[in-house]
Parts: structure tokens; sequence; C-alpha cells
């Protein structure tokens, strides 16, 4: 269909959608490929979105959906109102990959606040830093702490930066605050990112992937656009890709915010869309938003091999380096951490006393004291950090790693953690400037010489 004829099938579409949804059981309309005997008949067909077919001989005359619109055909698809494919504890998918991935790839799980998703994938802002590219109802408010996998203390990635839950948008952005603002442009199963891509009506139904922290990677078809209607919740949305898997299970709860994607062969993959609904009776049906749509609302491209990212030294943890290699006492403490961070990561995460410890360490308040400092190193160490003493949180957190690394032999690291606390604890109030080179306070402020 050329492309004056698809935009008159378009506004024919429009104008019908208001009388189609005031007819008993329909809760949307798009445009698709119609279909005879169930296969695809290479037409377009403005389509109605329906809860359940009834025999013609069962339907009043003015509940009758017509055979042609302003001469354009229509078709029924048949499923129940759309619902959000987002996951809580109690609601779970039978398979879910709660692995832990670094670097960070997309097709894995997230998780924020009670809810978990997908990480759809990366995405990139003009200055070169990464973020992670979700649904909106899984990575929360903004300011909300970001994990993957799990909501643990050593699994957080970052924080919800930028969010939009409407009718045309739900998506949102995570910073990577806790590594090199960077992640890869890949998605786990599927292959390299190399591109988005506008789904076009000569190309439906198109051929496309995904995967999910839910279901894995699965496969289906856009064989829909301009999808429009009402949510099982009564929200509207409009303009959405309509995704059908057809051979099978597509998508479950958890798998909300997974990139949709036109795979080419492993090394090219074309982003279309990110997954946020799902048909409640039929997991072979999923409702995406377009990604272009996304990314100029975010002001973000989708990372590729090929684009420049940010310098590692212009990343909060770039930054930390630099700092502590001004001396070489900082600069023990570099290497102390760069070469234990697995360890440190691992024992955080799997042993009880250390797990419970840094559960109640405030981490948001210490990772946004770390920026505040790299910014400008003559910021003072604050003597609170949320509502909790600094001295006593540093002391607490001492307590517990040096007592496991005192049992495991591991005496150099338990020296630098050591050395690290009284550093922090014994010029709260100075610079961290001059903290690291050991410039002490002057009664009644910061020494700024």
């Amino acid at each position: 269909m050329d492309e004056l004829s698809f935009e008159q099938m378009k506004q024919a579409k429009e104008y019908f959608h208001a009388t189609a949804m005031n007819i008993p059981g329909v809760h949307g309309t798009s445009i698709g490929v119609k279909r005879v005997g169930g296969q695809p008949s290479g037409q377009l067909a403005i389509c109605v979105h329906l809860s359940r077919k009834r025999p013609l001989s069962c339907v009043p005359p003015e509940e009758q959906i017509p055979l042609e619109v302003d001469g354009f055909l229509t078709d029924v698809i048949e499923h129940a109102p759309i619902i959000r494919c987002e996951a809580q504890s109690e609601r779970r998918a039978v398979y879910e990959d709660g692995s832990k991935y670094r670097p960070l790839v997309g097709g894995i799980k997230l998780s924020a606040g009670y809810a978990f998703g997908t990480l759809g994938c990366i995405v990139r802002k003009p200055d070169g830093s990464c973020y992670a590219l979700s649904a909106a109802h899984v990575l929360g408010e903004v300011g909300a702490t970001v994990y993957q996998p799990a909501k643990a203390k050593c699994d957080e990635i970052g924080t919800t930066v930028q969010a939009q839950e409407c009718s045309l948008v739900d998506a949102a952005i995570a910073s990577l605050d806790y590594y090199y603002d960077a992640g890869q442009a890949w998605i786990h199963e599927i292959g390299a990112v190399s591109g988005t891509h506008d789904v076009g009506n000569d190309e439906l139904p198109l051929a496309i992937a995904k995967r999910g922290a839910s279901t894995g990677l699965t496969r289906g078809s856009v064989v829909a656009m301009h999808y429009s209607g009402v949510a099982a919740n009564l929200e509207r949305f409009h303009d959405m890709l309509f995704i059908d898997g057809r051979s099978g299970e597509f998508v479950d709860h958890g798998d909300s915010g997974s990139a949709i994607v036109h795979p080419i062969d492993a090394e090219h993959n074309l982003v279309v869309g990110l997954l946020w609904g799902k048909a409640p009776d039929a997991n072979r049906i999923g409702v995406a938003t377009p990604i272009d749509r996304i990314l100029d609302a975010f002001g973000v491209s989708v990372l590729t091999a090929r684009d420049p990212v940010r310098a590692a030294g212009d990343t909060l943890l770039g930054r930390f380096q630099a700092f502590l290699g001004q001396t070489e006492r900082g600069k023990a403490y570099w290497d102390a951490y760069a070469h234990n961070r697995i360890y440190l990561r691992h024992i955080f995460h799997h042993m009880p006393r250390l797990a419970a410890t840094w559960r109640r360490m405030p981490v948001p308040e210490m990772i946004e004291a770390l920026r505040a400092a790299m910014l400008d190193p003559d910021t003072p160490i604050p003597a609170k950090l949320g509502n909790h003493d600094t001295d006593e949180l540093m002391w607490d957190l001492y307590e517990a790693l040096g007592k496991f690394l005192q049992a495991n032999h591991q005496r150099m690291l338990q020296q630098q953690a050591a050395s690290f606390c009284r550093l922090v604890c014994g010029n709260i109030g100075n610079s961290w400037r001059n903290a690291l080179h050991g410039i002490p306070m002057r009664d009644g402020g910061v020494d700024a010489t």
C-alpha cells in the first residue's frame, strides 16, 4: 500500500475508533494484516480488538462490525483487554532468570521497589553517558534505586533519572552510577544492537524477537500498528505496536521493558519497540511502545558498538580513581579496591553478617556524598549520611568487614579498610582533598590552603 493510501486508512481508522469503542466487548482498534482462515492474507485491514467473538446471528445490527470502513477492509482480533507485564514477588512466572550480569546487557532482570522487569537495552545521551532502558512501571519514580538482578545492596546499578508513563509512552531510564556509566550494545541470547527501525506498513507482519527475564528468548511478529484502546485498568493508550507470538508463549509477567528487536544476524539487530503489555488470556500477545517515540522523549539514542561513550575518567568511578591517584596512600586504596572488587561484592552479597550490615547502610546518601566530593574535592566530609552519624556507619561497616577479612587471612585488605575508615572518620568536617593529602582542618572550619 502506498503512503497516501495508508494515510487515508489511518484517518478512516481514527474516525471509526470512537464508534467501535461503543460496541460492547470492543477495547481497541489498529491497522494490521487481515487474516483469512487463520493465515495472513497480505492485505491490510482496520482491526477491531474485542474480548469475545459472537455468532453474527446473536449480534444486534447496531453492534455489528462493518465489513469495510470507507472502502478499507476490517478484521477482528479476539483477546482480553491489555494489562501490564509487571511482576511482583507474589506474581512470578514459572521461569525466571535471576542471574547477575556484568557488564550490563539487554534482556536481563532489573528490580526497583517491589517490582521487577527486564532491561531492554543500553541507551546513551549526547555527552556519551549510558543508561539502562526499561518500562516506567518497572523502574518506578525518579530517584528510585535500581538493582540487577534483585533488591540487594550488592546489586545496585544506579537510580531512575527519567520516567514517562502516559498514553503514548511507558518507559524510563536508570543511571549506571555503580560502574563506569557503561554497558554493552548487546542483548543476551540475541546479539549486538546495531540501531533502531521504524516499522513500516509494507513490512507487516515484521519478524521480531525479544529476551525477557521471565520467558527468555521468544519470537513473534509485529502484526499491527497504530494500536489504540483502553487497558484492563481503564487507562488509555495510543499508537502502539501489536505483537503476536503465534507459535507459543511470547511474554509473561516480568518481561516488561524488554526490547522488541528485528533480528538480521548476530551482529545486526534493530530495536523497534519496548514491551510493556500483554493479553491476560494469551501469553502469545504483547504490546510495545515504538522505540523512536521513547528516544525522542528522553533525548537519547540506542547504544551501538560504533558509538563513542563517556570516557572512564569522566564517570563517578573514574573521577574517584583519579582523585585517589593524587597520593601514594590514595593509589593504595584504589588498588586494594580494584583488585578485590569482585571479591568484595561477592562477600557482601553472600556472607550473612556482611549482607545484614550492608542492608542497614544508607547507600543512596553514600553515593550522593561521593558524587559531590568528586565534583568538588573541597567539599567537607559530612558528619551525617541520611539520619546516621558518618563515623558510626564507617566503624560499623569496618567491624563486620574487618572480622571477616581477619578470619579469612586477608590481612593486607583488612589494613587498607581500617586505614580508609580512619581517614574518613578522622577528617569529618575537613575537605576530602585535605584529608587525602594529610592537611589538618583549622579550628572552626576547613583549611582551604
